[in-house]
């Protein structure tokens, strides 16, 4: 792909400016009308050390409303970041509906430094594969985001001229202002690397634009022209709803196969509710100490349970070493981000564990069913959720995912003690009641989540919850399984 660039010629220096007076207007133009549309756009420049990225940002920056974008680099990542999933900095740093994130290096550079440190074997953390690289751009743009990507291309003679400037000025500090990996004396083989990445990763969605950077001048005009179209094109684009295959609800059973009768008495629960509690906290230290994160999930009807379940297991646990996130309806900060955000951004660090009270499968549940998400939306997040927890627990996430499952009846049971104990009756609303009577449509939507999105490294446990003390007990034991497989004591 780069071998076709032209990088000869020269812009002069008068047409240069009569063509940035009106397209500098248009780049300032371009940002309010996504800012209206309630658009997020993300612009990435990746290419050459040396090819004047920072100089093309700036001019552009000059441009735009300074409130409404942010500049990122991934060449400044702290060690704590390191310790993340590879895309965890990715998705944290989103920008909202009508914003830009700008990249100066991105996860293409991340990719590129991960295996080039680990070929050097200087540096541990994972690195990414170019499918994930393509579905996490495919996940944002097919949630309206609007992603531009260019690659600086400059000659190897260019590249040394341009790399003397930067040292002449800037001395010593420069190689503090920007740590990159170095290219000197490699060209060869970062533009096998680099056409490598360009043609893997050069989709429909997210097509690079490719950039003869040799002359600055022409380089700006060639990439504020095209964020410009890009934007335009984009904002006129609508998203249909098109037609696609309906999954039919009793195409999957699994929960009518439950035997709910599962009982056990106070006795031994509490027998082995002690046992079990003082197993995980020895674990606990152990998964502390190996650095090992856990994500622990919490699905189910209403009044099934979740919360005496949550209670047990975290009774057991260090406060300093979790984080339980109840998770509801998305608030108007969440609403402003792709719909995964507020789970990525939550992840465990090192060694701690994270707790969600319901979980990103709410989008193919009560979003799918109360209409808060499309058709098109709801179908594709199972491919979605598949590949979110396929990174994860390729980074060393622990994963442990729960339904708690009681029938119509006991449900009935528990919402009428609700009601009729003082101490309980927040816990039961008017929606519960209306949710109740969707009970086969949420049976279904539920039979084929649990299908669709039961995988080796991310399976569901399906817990017998009329009994609570029966699935207080499965739970535990499910985790402690978890924690010592994990740890290699299984």
């Amino acid at each position: 792909m780069l071998e076709n660039l032209k990088l000869s010629g020269k812009l002069p220096k008068e047409e240069y400016n009569r063509i940035m007076e009106n397209l500098g207007v248009h780049l300032g133009l371009v940002q309010r009308k996504a800012r209206e549309a309630k658009r997020p756009v993300i612009l990435v420049f990746e290419g050459w050390r040396g090819a004047r990225r920072s100089l093309i940002i700036n001019k552009m920056m000059q441009q735009m409303d300074a409130r409404g974008f942010n500049v990122y680099s991934v060449v400044h990542l702290t060690e704590e970041e390191r310790q993340m999933p590879f895309f965890h900095y990715f998705w944290k740093h989103l920008p909202a509906k009508g914003n830009i994130s700008v990249y100066h290096r991105s996860w293409y550079y991340q990719k590129n430094e991960c295996e080039v440190s680990l070929r050097d074997a200087t540096h541990k953390w994972n690195a990414t594969t170019f499918e994930h690289i393509n579905t996490f751009e495919k996940e944002l743009t097919d949630d309206n985001y609007i992603l531009l990507k260019f690659f600086l291309h400059v000659s190897e003679k260019k590249q040394k001229e341009n790399l003397a400037k930067n040292y002449k000025t800037l001395g010593k500090a420069w190689r503090e202002v920007s740590p990159a990996y170095d290219e000197t004396g490699r060209y060869e083989e970062f533009l096998e690397r680099y056409e490598k990445m360009l043609a893997a990763t050069d989709t429909v969605n997210a097509p690079w634009h490719l950039i003869s950077a040799n002359d600055s001048r022409q380089a700006q005009i060639d990439i504020f022209t095209a964020i410009v179209e890009g934007i335009e094109a984009a904002l006129k684009t609508k998203n249909v709803e098109e037609a696609l295959p309906v999954y039919p609800n009793n195409s999957y059973d699994v929960l009518s196969t439950l035997a709910l009768d599962k009982d056990i008495t106070k006795e031994e629960y509490k027998e082995k509710l002690d046992k079990y509690q003082e197993r995980l906290t020895t674990l606990q230290i152990e998964m502390f100490r190996a650095k090992i994160p856990v994500v622990i999930g919490f699905e189910g009807w209403d009044a099934a349970g979740k919360g005496g379940a949550i209670r047990r297991l975290t009774a057991a646990l260090d406060p300093l070493g979790f984080n339980v996130n109840p998770i509801a309806a998305p608030n108007v900060v969440e609403r402003q981000f792709h719909y995964l955000w507020r789970f990525w951004t939550r992840l465990p660090r090192p060694g701690t564990v994270a707790i969600f009270d319901r979980t990103w499968y709410g989008r193919v549940m009560v979003e799918r069913l109360e209409g808060f998400a499309t058709a098109r939306e709801w179908r594709r997040a199972y491919e979605e959720i598949n590949d979110m927890e396929a990174q994860w627990a390729e980074h060393g996430i622990a994963i442990a995912k729960f339904w708690l499952q009681i029938d119509k009846d006991e449900q009935y049971r528990r919402f009428k003690e609700r009601e009729e104990n003082p101490y309980k009756t927040w816990k039961i609303t008017d929606e519960d009641w209306r949710n109740r009577e969707k009970w086969d449509a949420y049976e279904g939507a539920v039979n084929e989540m649990l299908v669709r999105t039961n995988t080796e490294h991310a399976p569901w446990t399906i817990v017998e919850g009329n009994n609570k003390y029966y699935a207080r007990l499965k739970i535990l034991k499910t985790v402690i399984d978890l924690f010592e497989k994990k740890l290699g004591k299984d």
